[in-house]
């Protein structure tokens, strides 16, 4: 049912790899986020966008969150 050979090439990553190449990765990540921040904040126009997305978001998630325990608006 199983073909048993295929296991024995199989070979298992070290723990320490694993997690180098997970702090590679977050390293990766957060350079390109930071790059992204940069190129956001020297931009005015983008700037603007950007911070509107952001209220917009959380306006809409606190909207979300009050709905969730019931309250509604009086329409």
């Amino acid at each position: 049912m199983f073909n048993l050979s295929l296991l024995e090439s199989v070979s298992v990553a070290s723990l320490t790899g694993v997690a180098s190449g997970v702090v590679d990765a977050l390293t990766w990540f957060w350079t390109i986020f930071g790059k992204l921040t940069d190129a956001i904040v020297s931009n005015s126009l983008l700037l603007w966008g950007a911070g509107f997305a952001i209220v917009a978001g959380a306006v809409l998630l606190a909207v979300k969150v009050i709905r969730r325990f019931g309250i509604k608006s009086r329409r």
